[in-house]
């Protein structure tokens, strides 16, 4: 009997899972071209458009609601702020650059005969200068040049000179305008000692002109320090010729010092040009601006977006609707005004 079961259990085991598979529920035998994974329905031929909700404030810090009607997967949004913007989503957005200068100085000394001097420097800037700062014809060139005066922007030690330890602080101030021409300046400064007088020294530290991205604060830098700026003086013959304590002895990457002669009771009229290396603002390359994709779900083919604008002005709103995976896209745009 024991033989005759083992040789005939296989074929019982296949006969009790056909009747068992006969036996299930109906639910638990569904075919797998019916399962969720295969059924998902197609979107369609696409259908998109958007218009901005009556109810919506247009103000500064409301939220504005954009509405939505089609079937679109996939809707890249362009608010038309900066950097979020549908006009540069092919090409590269630039950054324009303002520059600011700051700096120290002070001056010294305030014996007798120097008060003629107690206003030794002025700051200057020139736009036609030709660049010339160690020929025999450089201080000819520089005299040839258009100087215009920037003084009067910044904090300068004033009145009777406390000494070269007692530095002023400019003050950071904005400089932009001067490169509006487009070309490269030049920054002097202009020392003179007046004839028949005590010379009055007169130093500059820390010298630093910043960068200033205003739409995008975090690209600001320091463009040019002391030493980048590169100072070299230009005399006049009087100055050149006065045998000692010439003002380029003086002057090294971190310190410009103006200098001469302290005894000039007799002497002549002495005057120096502190000239920059040429100065030039560059442009920052952002790239091209993206688009947020907003995510939602379809409700009867309808969907809402809200967005808060942080400023007021007119922003041209685009949307791109498309499905995955195809090449087909409806572009919307929609001009609001942001009021304050």
């Amino acid at each position: 009997m024991k033989e005759l079961f083992k040789k005939y259990l296989p074929i019982l085991c296949i006969l009790c899972t056909v009747v068992s598979c006969k036996d299930m529920p109906e639910s638990f035998l569904t075919n797998t071209s019916e399962l969720p994974m295969d059924v998902e329905e197609k979107p369609g031929a696409l259908e998109f458009n958007v218009t901005v909700d009556p109810s919506s404030l247009l103000k500064v810090g409301e939220k504005v609601t954009f509405q939505f009607t089609g079937n679109a997967e996939v809707i890249a949004f362009y608010s038309g702020t900066f950097g979020n913007a549908y006009a540069y989503r092919d090409q590269d957005r630039f950054y324009d650059v303002g520059a600011s200068l700051s700096f120290q100085s002070s001056k010294s000394p305030s014996s007798s005969n120097t008060q003629p001097n107690w206003e030794p420097a002025e700051l200057f800037y020139s736009t036609d200068f030709n660049g010339d700062r160690s020929s025999p014809n450089a201080y000819t060139n520089v005299k040839a040049a258009t100087w215009l005066p920037l003084t009067d922007r910044f904090e300068l030690p004033r009145g009777t000179p406390q000494g070269l330890a007692a530095y002023v602080n400019s003050g950071m101030e904005d400089i932009s305008d001067i490169f509006e021409g487009g070309g490269p300046v030049y920054l002097a400064w202009h020392c003179t000692t007046q004839a028949a007088s005590n010379r009055v020294q007169f130093n500059v530290i820390e010298s630093s002109i910043q960068g200033i991205v205003t739409d995008n604060p975090t690209l600001s830098t320091e463009l040019y320090n002391q030493s980048q700026l590169n100072f070299q003086w230009v005399l006049n013959p009087a100055a050149a010729n006065q045998g000692s304590r010439l003002p380029d002895e003086y002057t090294s990457a971190t310190v410009l010092q103006w200098d001469g002669v302290y005894n000039n009771l007799s002497g002549p009229f002495k005057e120096g040009y502190a000239i920059s290396e040429p100065l030039e603002l560059p442009q920052f390359n952002a790239g091209r601006d993206t688009p947020m994709s907003i995510v939602g779900r379809w409700n009867n083919k309808t969907m809402k977006h809200t967005f808060t604008y942080d400023k007021a002005g007119e922003y041209e709103v685009a949307f791109i609707a498309s499905h995955l995976g195809s090449e087909q896209e409806i572009i919307k745009t929609i001009t609001i005004n942001i009021e304050e």
